[in-house]
């Protein structure tokens, strides 16, 4: 039996349009097409990992899930994000980052069937979601990459005496 193409891999190829919020070398996040809530987003590595345990950049695909979640909290108003990592229908690994709203009808965790505030998420106001929060992305992305390393300071110069002396301290001691 011949095996489908991985969905998320042909988006990665760019052979599936989606509506990319964030691209680097190894990570790319995109809405998600039947959102839980406004700004639903998928952070999926771009070399194919079944499992999000298995992407060898654990630490920097959660930065990334955390980048876009500050975004949607600052683009969308957003009072919190949820992150799930189920992942059983399409077998490529996938962070889901669920921005959170006033009165958005879920629980503790939104669920399909108590989602109110995407039952009239038409194309027109998924573009809306989608280019307020790449515009903030986009904003502050720069600023990230360019965050000034901390310094390293360099140990004082001794002195040959001072070396001397040291030496002497530790052999008396």
């Amino acid at each position: 039996m011949e095996q489908k193409p991985c969905i998320f891999c042909q988006i990665v190829d760019k052979k599936i349009p989606a509506m990319i919020v964030y691209e680097d070398e190894k990570f790319l996040v995109f809405l998600d097409i039947n959102p839980l809530n406004p700004g639903h987003m998928l952070v999926i590595p771009k070399q194919h990992h079944r499992w999000v345990h298995d992407v060898h950049e654990f630490g920097d695909y959660w930065e990334v899930a955390g980048l876009v979640a500050k975004a949607s909290i600052n683009a969308l108003e957003a009072i919190t994000i949820n992150f799930a990592t189920a992942g059983f229908q399409v077998p490529h690994a996938h962070i889901h980052v669920i921005p959170r709203f006033k009165d958005d009808g879920h629980g503790e965790f939104p669920l399909r069937q108590t989602a109110k505030l995407v039952e009239d998420m038409n194309e027109e106001k998924m573009k809306e979601v989608y280019q307020k929060i790449k515009g903030f992305i986009e904003g502050i992305k720069p600023k990230v990459e360019e965050e000034p390393k901390e310094e390293v300071k360099e140990e004082p110069k001794r002195s040959e005496e001072d070396v001397h002396w040291m030496k002497r301290e530790t052999e008396i001691g």
